[in-house]
């Protein structure tokens, strides 16, 4: 299989808690998607019916929640392959969305959490 004196450093296993994160948030990526497809519909509607500014606002609101959707299920797809580069986004979108919940405490205790277990688990992502 490998040439005498090779040796292969054995690959992390992913933990289950990184198992678990990556479906949620491939399936949370879904819900995004979804959602955006059903917003660019309502505003196809609104725009059909005469009123065109609702249409250009649902439609751009569509678009971004459909790309958030599309982002969303890479990085769980790259949390569930732990590539680091997922790991880093899924940081920076815990500590953002800690930061933009700071005024109800409430609020970041599960981003929080998140945020711990990605830091111990880091060794795991190449």
């Amino acid at each position: 299989m490998y040439p005498p004196g090779y040796y292969q450093a054995p690959r992390p296993s992913r933990p289950i808690g990184v198992s678990i994160l990556a479906i949620l948030v491939v399936l949370g990526g879904v819900l995004f998607l979804l959602s955006g497809i059903a917003i660019l519909l309502f505003s196809a509607a609104f725009a059909l019916g005469g009123l065109g500014i609702f249409g250009l606002a649902g439609s751009i609101l569509g678009g971004i929640v459909l790309i958030f959707g599309i982002i969303w299920i890479a990085v769980g797809l790259g949390l569930w392959n732990l590539r680091g580069w997922a790991w880093w986004l899924a940081v920076i979108v815990m500590v953002l969305t800690i930061l933009g919940g700071i005024s109800a405490p409430a609020v970041i205790v599960v981003p929080l959490l998140i945020l711990i277990y990605l830091i111990l688990v880091r060794n795991h992502f190449r």
